[in-house]
Protein backbone atom coordinates (compact mmCIF):
# COMPACT_ATOMS: atom_id res chain seq x y z
CA UNK A 1 0.00 0.00 0.00
CA UNK A 2 1.24 3.21 -1.12
CA UNK A 3 1.04 6.28 1.62
CA UNK A 4 -0.14 9.63 -0.20
CA UNK A 5 2.72 12.23 -0.30
CA UNK A 6 1.95 15.04 1.45
CA UNK A 7 2.89 18.41 0.71
CA UNK A 8 3.85 20.94 3.35
CA UNK A 9 1.40 24.13 3.65
CA UNK A 10 2.87 27.17 2.94
CA UNK A 11 3.88 29.14 6.07
CA UNK A 12 0.87 31.38 6.99
CA UNK A 13 2.02 35.38 7.77
CA UNK A 14 2.22 36.06 11.15
CA UNK A 15 -0.71 37.86 12.68
CA UNK A 16 -1.50 40.90 13.74
CA UNK A 17 -3.54 41.95 16.62
CA UNK A 18 -7.19 43.22 15.66
CA UNK A 19 -6.08 46.31 17.53
CA UNK A 20 -3.07 46.84 15.30
CA UNK A 21 -5.46 46.12 12.27
CA UNK A 22 -8.14 48.01 13.32
CA UNK A 23 -5.89 51.10 13.92
CA UNK A 24 -4.15 50.86 10.33
CA UNK A 25 -7.42 50.34 8.88
CA UNK A 26 -9.25 53.62 11.26
CA UNK A 27 -5.45 55.30 10.30
CA UNK A 28 -5.84 54.61 6.13
CA UNK A 29 -9.54 55.69 6.84
CA UNK A 30 -8.79 59.44 7.71
CA UNK A 31 -5.88 59.37 5.73
CA UNK A 32 -8.47 58.51 2.55
CA UNK A 33 -12.06 59.83 3.57
CA UNK A 34 -10.78 61.96 6.59
CA UNK A 35 -11.13 65.29 4.39
CA UNK A 36 -8.97 64.99 1.46
CA UNK A 37 -11.03 66.09 -0.62
CA UNK A 38 -12.91 68.21 1.04
CA UNK A 39 -9.60 70.29 1.97
CA UNK A 40 -9.00 70.15 -2.31
CA UNK A 41 -12.10 72.34 -2.90
CA UNK A 42 -11.17 75.11 -0.30
CA UNK A 43 -9.21 78.04 -1.33
CA UNK A 44 -6.70 80.81 0.51
CA UNK A 45 -9.25 83.49 1.83
CA UNK A 46 -11.87 81.16 2.75
CA UNK A 47 -13.48 81.10 5.64
CA UNK A 48 -14.12 77.86 7.84
CA UNK A 49 -16.12 77.68 11.32
CA UNK A 50 -15.30 75.53 13.95
CA UNK A 51 -17.99 72.65 14.46
CA UNK A 52 -16.66 71.09 17.63
CA UNK A 53 -16.76 71.84 21.17
CA UNK A 54 -13.23 72.55 21.36
CA UNK A 55 -10.33 71.58 19.60
CA UNK A 56 -6.68 73.25 19.25
CA UNK A 57 -4.95 75.23 16.37
CA UNK A 58 -1.40 73.13 15.93
CA UNK A 59 1.92 74.20 14.74
CA UNK A 60 2.16 71.27 12.38
CA UNK A 61 0.08 68.90 10.37
CA UNK A 62 -0.45 65.86 13.17
CA UNK A 63 -2.93 65.26 15.46
CA UNK A 64 -0.59 65.60 18.37
CA UNK A 65 1.64 68.47 17.64
CA UNK A 66 1.54 70.83 19.97
CA UNK A 67 -1.07 73.79 20.17
CA UNK A 68 -0.80 76.67 19.04
CA UNK A 69 -3.94 77.98 20.75
CA UNK A 70 -7.36 76.66 21.84
CA UNK A 71 -10.27 76.90 19.64
CA UNK A 72 -14.13 76.54 20.24
CA UNK A 73 -17.15 75.64 18.44
CA UNK A 74 -18.27 78.03 16.48
CA UNK A 75 -14.64 80.12 15.86
CA UNK A 76 -13.98 81.64 12.44
CA UNK A 77 -10.72 80.73 10.47
CA UNK A 78 -9.49 81.92 7.31
CA UNK A 79 -7.68 79.03 4.88
CA UNK A 80 -4.19 79.59 4.25
CA UNK A 81 -3.58 76.25 2.56
CA UNK A 82 -5.06 72.80 2.20
CA UNK A 83 -2.34 69.91 2.38
CA UNK A 84 -4.68 66.58 2.60
CA UNK A 85 -6.54 66.03 5.53
CA UNK A 86 -5.04 69.90 7.35
CA UNK A 87 -5.96 73.16 6.57
CA UNK A 88 -3.46 76.03 7.20
CA UNK A 89 -5.15 78.45 8.74
CA UNK A 90 -4.96 82.10 10.52
CA UNK A 91 -7.47 82.43 13.68
CA UNK A 92 -8.32 85.93 14.56
CA UNK A 93 -6.98 85.49 18.38
CA UNK A 94 -7.76 88.37 21.19
CA UNK A 95 -4.18 89.19 20.96
CA UNK A 96 -3.77 89.71 17.22
CA UNK A 97 -3.81 86.65 14.04
CA UNK A 98 -2.33 83.29 15.12
CA UNK A 99 -1.11 80.85 12.46
CA UNK A 100 -1.97 77.22 12.37
CA UNK A 101 -2.78 73.49 11.05
CA UNK A 102 -6.71 72.36 12.14
CA UNK A 103 -8.08 69.41 10.72
CA UNK A 104 -10.94 69.05 8.21
CA UNK A 105 -13.30 67.14 10.40
CA UNK A 106 -13.05 69.92 12.72
CA UNK A 107 -14.68 72.75 10.88
CA UNK A 108 -16.86 73.11 8.14
CA UNK A 109 -17.33 75.83 5.11
CA UNK A 110 -20.99 75.63 4.77
CA UNK A 111 -22.05 79.80 5.53
CA UNK A 112 -25.42 77.90 6.80
CA UNK A 113 -23.74 75.73 9.50
CA UNK A 114 -25.79 75.28 12.76
CA UNK A 115 -24.03 74.80 16.01
CA UNK A 116 -24.84 72.85 18.89
CA UNK A 117 -25.89 76.32 21.04
CA UNK A 118 -28.05 76.62 18.23
CA UNK A 119 -29.75 73.27 18.46
CA UNK A 120 -28.32 71.33 14.93
CA UNK A 121 -24.68 70.57 13.91
CA UNK A 122 -23.14 69.76 10.88
CA UNK A 123 -21.28 66.63 11.92
CA UNK A 124 -22.90 63.95 14.86
CA UNK A 125 -21.09 61.18 16.66
CA UNK A 126 -22.49 57.76 16.30
CA UNK A 127 -23.74 57.77 19.71
CA UNK A 128 -25.39 60.93 19.35
CA UNK A 129 -27.64 59.54 16.44
CA UNK A 130 -28.33 56.81 18.00
CA UNK A 131 -29.52 58.46 20.73
CA UNK A 132 -31.66 60.72 18.11
CA UNK A 133 -32.81 57.52 16.38
CA UNK A 134 -34.56 56.51 20.15
CA UNK A 135 -35.83 59.89 20.87
CA UNK A 136 -33.80 61.08 23.52
CA UNK A 137 -32.65 64.41 23.94
CA UNK A 138 -32.41 66.67 27.73
CA UNK A 139 -36.61 66.90 28.05
CA UNK A 140 -36.85 63.02 27.54
CA UNK A 141 -33.66 62.39 29.88
CA UNK A 142 -34.81 65.11 32.45
CA UNK A 143 -38.51 63.15 32.40
CA UNK A 144 -36.14 59.39 32.58
CA UNK A 145 -34.32 60.90 35.44
CA UNK A 146 -37.22 62.42 37.61
CA UNK A 147 -38.97 59.01 36.89
CA UNK A 148 -36.29 56.96 37.93
CA UNK A 149 -34.76 59.02 41.05
CA UNK A 150 -32.66 55.65 42.00
CA UNK A 151 -30.47 55.96 39.19
CA UNK A 152 -29.38 59.41 40.17
CA UNK A 153 -25.83 58.19 41.23
CA UNK A 154 -25.49 56.75 37.99
CA UNK A 155 -26.79 60.18 35.95
CA UNK A 156 -24.15 61.84 38.38
CA UNK A 157 -21.11 59.40 37.27
CA UNK A 158 -22.46 59.81 33.51
CA UNK A 159 -22.05 63.74 33.94
CA UNK A 160 -18.88 63.61 35.31
CA UNK A 161 -17.10 61.72 32.75
CA UNK A 162 -18.09 63.76 29.97
CA UNK A 163 -17.20 66.49 31.83
CA UNK A 164 -13.73 64.74 32.07
CA UNK A 165 -10.86 66.84 29.36
CA UNK A 166 -8.21 64.58 28.75
CA UNK A 167 -4.88 66.61 27.76
CA UNK A 168 -2.86 65.79 24.51
CA UNK A 169 -0.15 64.60 26.70
CA UNK A 170 -2.74 61.81 28.18
CA UNK A 171 -3.64 60.53 25.12
CA UNK A 172 0.13 60.08 23.76
CA UNK A 173 1.27 58.27 26.69
CA UNK A 174 -1.63 55.94 26.44
CA UNK A 175 -0.73 55.33 22.69
CA UNK A 176 2.31 55.00 23.53
CA UNK A 177 2.32 52.45 26.12
CA UNK A 178 -0.26 50.78 24.26
CA UNK A 179 1.66 50.11 21.60
CA UNK A 180 -0.36 52.44 19.40
CA UNK A 181 1.93 55.04 18.56
CA UNK A 182 6.19 55.37 17.74
CA UNK A 183 7.99 57.27 20.34
CA UNK A 184 9.10 61.27 19.56
CA UNK A 185 7.30 64.00 19.73
CA UNK A 186 3.79 64.94 20.36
Amino acid sequence: MKHASRTAAPPSPPRRSRLAVGAGLLALALVVGGGATFAAVQGKGDTLTVTRKTTKLRNAKRSFAPAVTDLVEGDKLVVDTAEGAWFGVTYAAKDGPVQGFVHTGDVSAKKDVRLSGEGVRENYSSSEAAAARKGFNPEVEKKYRESNPDLEPAFQLVDKLQARVVTDAEVFTFLLHGGLAQGGTQ
